[in-house]
């Protein structure tokens, strides 16, 4: 059986080879590791392949896509900034594809230590403890998060990602999400894998947080399906309602001199989504 991850990077931090490597390359269930590099930096990983584009062919799609020309029963695709919580991150992802329906499973995302309280909620309510397998039955409870997915640290089954051509072309953000809405609404499941864990978080300004949820407005737009789907059962807007409010409750108790900037990061992304409509 073979594993080909695959991390498209720009510029990384030092951690990245210092760190983030050698986890991946000491893993129970080991992989090839591509570093797809398009920044300015030359970098040179031992024990992995590294491919160089410039930075204006970069696309979170169809970079990704090149995975198609490398032969593999399994991609795992990760992020620069994701860095396996243990040895076992690998394994752990293999056993969801027990099921022959499982065509994609993602990790748990745990943040790392200078995360804000904000982001905490984030992985807390995201990413829980416990592990889920989502198909088409799961829309009328979880509505939008049926397809939720991750780009930071995913494991797609090869013979249906090369069946479907992989990501949608030319997607520059959520493309791991239209996959996996594609792949259930085909019959597919989409495993959440809680025992699969990376150290995955961000830290965002209001200038960052304007150009993400204006980038997922317009992806919204162009790929309105998924939303109409979901909207056969409920209002997929009312998710982003709830996970605020629940936001406000937890900062309440955890981080109150919180609260204001996480009313005025609700405010942002609410106005830069529905201006891309």
């Amino acid at each position: 059986m073979k594993i080909q991850t695959i991390i498209p990077i720009f510029n990384p931090q030092v951690s990245f080879s210092e760190r983030i490597v050698p986890l991946l390359q000491e893993q129970t269930a080991s992989s090839a590791l591509l570093v797809i590099n398009s920044g300015d930096k030359d970098l040179t990983i031992a024990k992995s392949a590294t491919l160089k584009i410039q930075k204006s062919e970069f696309n979170h799609a169809n970079t990704r896509n090149l995975a198609l020309n490398y032969e593999a029963d399994f991609y795992l695709f990760m992020t620069q900034d994701s860095m396996p919580y243990d040895e076992f991150l690998v394994e752990n992802l293999l056993k969801a594809f027990e099921d022959d329906n499982v065509v994609v499973a993602y990790a748990r995302q745990i943040p790392y230590q200078d995360a804000d309280a904000m982001e905490v909620f984030a992985r807390m309510t995201n990413y829980p403890l416990s592990s889920k397998v989502k198909s088409k039955d799961d829309l009328p409870t979880m509505g939008i998060k049926t397809f939720f997915c991750s780009d930071s640290c995913a494991m797609y089954r090869a013979s249906y990602f090369k069946e479907v051509s992989g990501f949608k072309k030319d997607l520059n953000t959520n493309e791991d999400m239209e996959f996996a809405a594609r792949a259930i609404m085909d019959g597919k499941k989409v495993a959440y894998a809680a025992d699969a864990k990376v150290y995955h978080s961000h830290t965002f300004t209001c200038k960052d947080i304007w150009k993400r949820y204006s980038a997922i407005g317009k992806f919204f737009t162009e790929n309105s399906w998924i939303l109409k789907e979901v909207e056969k059962y409920h209002k997929a807007e009312s998710t982003g309602i709830n996970q605020a409010l629940r936001e406000l409750k937890y900062l309440l108790k955890e981080s109150p001199w919180s609260i204001p900037r996480s009313c005025l990061h609700s405010l942002i992304k609410f106005i830069a989504f529905k201006s891309a409509f």
